[in-house]
């Protein structure tokens, strides 16, 4: 069978896929081949998709099994009476009974870290989303921690990193804050996981480091923690090692949430912007 035909980002993170017919299904040839490009690209783009919902995740969890959101450790879409496997994130999206994120802005972040098994990959689909809206941006941390000066590495290569789940405060509230225990700790149970982790199946060491929680290093000294996480969100923020895609309606993206964080700049409120998400379940970072 023939492979698919692909073009890679420049950036060498992000990989377009020509002339798929998600609506169609996958072979295992293509899910394999589809699969190592993420790997190796994390960021992995389908245009052109025509998918039902029930279509969007047959595609999604070719990829790991349905990430399922815990009432006891809220997450997007928690909240709901019955969550769904297909989450709205929408603005001025009237048609739907209930949709997420909004016109805000979305700080650099990989889904669920606060979580004892966070997500392991997601997909968006572009429902209605107009040329004025924002692009949605990915940098791949895998790169993140390859070009951290060794000294850097060697320091935080035992660390772990608590990430307080934002979804125990108002909505939009929490952003990139270091946690001084002395002043206040965040309510809500609370999981370590490696600052440097590894990723499952590449063995590649990954930068487990969001912009946007509330968070705290385990062991380490406030002053010591905030100056280290300060410089390493730095380190992040210069990185070239990045893709921003910009929507078209129809676009599909699939992305490793393992080994990458992605963002989104705020817009105009009165903009809509509709897309659908899936969310593959993980395992417990190592």
């Amino acid at each position: 069978m023939s492979n698919l035909q692909y073009s890679a980002i420049e950036s060498r993170i992000g990989v377009t896929i020509h002339d798929a017919n998600l609506a169609a299904g996958l072979s295992p040839h293509h899910t394999l081949q589809i699969h190592e490009l993420m790997n190796r690209y994390r960021v992995v783009i389908f245009p052109d998709q025509r998918l039902t919902d029930e279509q969007l995740t047959s595609f999604a969890y070719r990829f790991g099994p349905p990430f399922v959101p815990d009432h006891d450790n809220p997450v997007l879409g928690s909240d709901s009476e019955q969550p769904a496997s297909v989450i709205i994130i929408g603005n001025q999206a009237h048609e739907y009974p209930q949709s997420y994120l909004g016109h805000q802005e979305v700080l650099p972040h990989s889904d669920h870290q606060w979580l004892r098994c966070p997500s392991a990959a997601s997909t968006l689909y572009a429902v209605d989303v107009p040329q004025e809206s924002p692009p949605t941006g990915w940098i791949d941390m895998a790169r993140a921690f390859s070009l951290l000066d060794r000294e850097t590495r060697d320091i935080i290569q035992e660390l772990r990193l608590i990430t307080y789940n934002p979804f125990y405060r108002p909505f939009g509230s929490v952003s990139a804050k270091y946690v001084d225990r002395r002043v206040e700790v965040p309510p809500g149970a609370t999981v370590a996981h490696p600052l440097v982790r590894t990723h499952p199946e590449t063995r590649e060491k990954i930068l487990y480091l969001h912009v946007a929680f509330e968070m705290e290093l385990v062991g380490i000294p406030y002053e010591v923690g905030c100056a280290l996480v300060d410089h390493l969100h730095q380190h992040i923020g210069g990185l070239e090692c990045r893709y921003e895609h910009r929507w078209h309606n129809g676009d599909v993206v699939l992305w490793d949430n393992r080994a990458t964080v992605h963002y989104r700049h705020a817009f105009d409120a009165d903009v809509r912007r509709v897309l659908k998400r899936v969310t593959v379940g993980g395992g417990i970072p190592y």
